[in-house]
């Protein structure tokens, strides 16, 4: 039996699927990020080594390697023995769009922990954003986390309107009641890096709106309306045609309804008319599917259907 491995290397986590020569999965894991630009030296290591024991890798022979690989992933393999036949890089653009099953040109917009806004047109990639955490990353889950944390600081000092964002921030951060305390508990954790501990805090932002809040009902604005900002950068930087199609990628899209909604109805107001694809699975599942394309040249119902019950927990919706 071949052994292909799919990576998804992200700012917060990273998923892994390995996989049969008949497109199915054999072992998913689910570890902390590697990158380097948020996670530590030390971390990186650790969650290294926990996806080769938790997949088995060690020593394996791995017929190809492909995704958006980090943390010297390929190296520590052929460190314990792993023979990796192939490699190639799959990067978030053509991860996300093939989770979108679109192989031509179009944009996506990319949120999750960090932020980025490409494109793909005659042959040609490019985006803008992704300057990471430590500049910007506007439009991120770790930046919508980060104003909900300005709130709730505002709040709790008595500087700004109250919101349900101070109490659920203290209490995801294990310190109730005391947001000081609870905002301190971020550093020095060993699981998980300071960047990631604050992105983790993004989903509470869907939870304050739904209750109602009017504050994080306005960061979930700003977070759409930034991205569509960036995504009309895109455009006009680069000279684009307006009906290129136009997809979204990452965990923030997930978040409550008026971030989506406040991202479409600016593109609209700009005119870029054209529907916004949504995809039907997470980008770890289009890194398989880019494989499953450049194989066979297609990609249709019939392999959308099997693959939606292959990769079942691995597909993607909006929030209602």
């Amino acid at each position: 039996m071949k052994n292909y491995l799919a990576v998804d290397s992200g700012g917060s986590k990273v998923l892994a699927i390995l996989y049969d020569e008949d497109f199915r999965p054999v072992k998913t894991c689910r570890v902390g990020s590697m990158r380097d630009n948020t996670t530590s030296p030390a971390l990186v290591r650790r969650n290294v080594d926990t996806l080769i024991e938790n997949l088995g890798l060690a020593g394996m022979e791995i017929d190809c390697l492909t995704g958006i690989v980090d943390g010297g992933l390929p190296e520590r393999l052929r460190s314990t023995g792993a023979y990796i036949r192939s490699a190639y890089g799959c990067g978030e653009l053509e991860a996300g769009l093939s989770a979108a099953e679109l192989f031509g040109d179009a944009l996506m917009a990319l949120s999750g922990t960090g932020a980025t806004l490409f494109y793909r047109h005659n042959g040609h990639a490019d985006g803008l954003g992704g300057y990471g955490a430590s500049v910007s990353d506007e439009g991120s889950g770790y930046w919508m986390a980060r104003n909900a944390f300005g709130a709730a600081i505002k709040d709790s000092e008595g500087r700004g309107p109250k919101t349900l964002l101070t109490d659920l921030i203290a209490e995801q951060l294990g310190s109730p009641g005391d947001l000081r305390g609870a905002i301190f508990r971020i550093y020095g954790q060993k699981a998980m890096s300071p960047v990631a501990c604050v992105a983790s805090c993004a989903p509470l932002v869907s939870m304050a709106a739904e209750a109602g809040d009017e504050i994080a009902l306005q960061i979930l604005r700003d977070t759409g309306k930034v991205l569509a900002d960036q995504l009309l950068a895109v455009v006009r930087k680069f000279a684009l045609p307006k009906d290129l199609p136009i997809t979204i990628s990452g965990s923030v899209w997930r978040s409550h309804r008026a971030l989506f909604d406040e991202f479409a109805q600016t593109l609209r107001d700009f005119g870029l008319e054209r529907e916004i694809t949504v995809p039907a699975f997470e980008p770890i599942v289009g890194v398989i599917i880019r494989h499953y394309h450049s194989l066979h040249g297609k990609f249709g119902a019939e392999e959308r259907e099997r693959f939606l019950e292959l990769y079942k927990d691995f597909t993607f919706s909006l929030a209602k």
